[in-house]
């Protein structure tokens, strides 16, 4: 839907009725190489793959997720993070407050982060 928009910046689609965001819909496939800002609160999703972090690879990234139902973290694409990989990363804000999520374990076994590259040793 969003493919070869080059000149998109910001991208708000927050209070709608949008459940799932599949995981390639914001990644380098769809060329939105200006992409920087993406509004996606007041929804209902529920399940959230590790997009936002794959974006923050190649560009910095603001990315809105507040006031969804996000309580399950997958990761279909095997995306991992460790300290090798943490280099290459630009600036990334990722804000999921007023979801469900329960624990951040939830987030960094779901995701398959190394604790450790938090700080958290975990």
């Amino acid at each position: 839907m969003f493919v070869n928009l080059h000149q998109l910046k910001n991208l708000s689609l927050s209070g709608n009725v949008i459940t799932t965001v599949e995981p390639r819909v914001f990644d380098e496939s769809a060329n939105l190489s200006s992409l920087t800002t993406i509004d996606l609160s007041h929804n209902f999703i529920t399940e959230l793959e590790p997009w936002p972090f794959i974006r923050a690879q190649h560009r910095s990234t603001t990315v809105s997720l507040r006031n969804n139902r996000i309580t399950n973290f997958a990761n279909t694409l095997q995306w991992i993070l460790n300290c090798n990989s943490l280099m290459h990363y630009q600036r990334i804000s990722l804000d999921l407050t007023y979801n469900d999520i329960k624990h951040i374990a939830d987030i960094i076994d779901g995701w398959n982060i190394d604790g450790t590259v938090l700080g958290l040793g975990l």
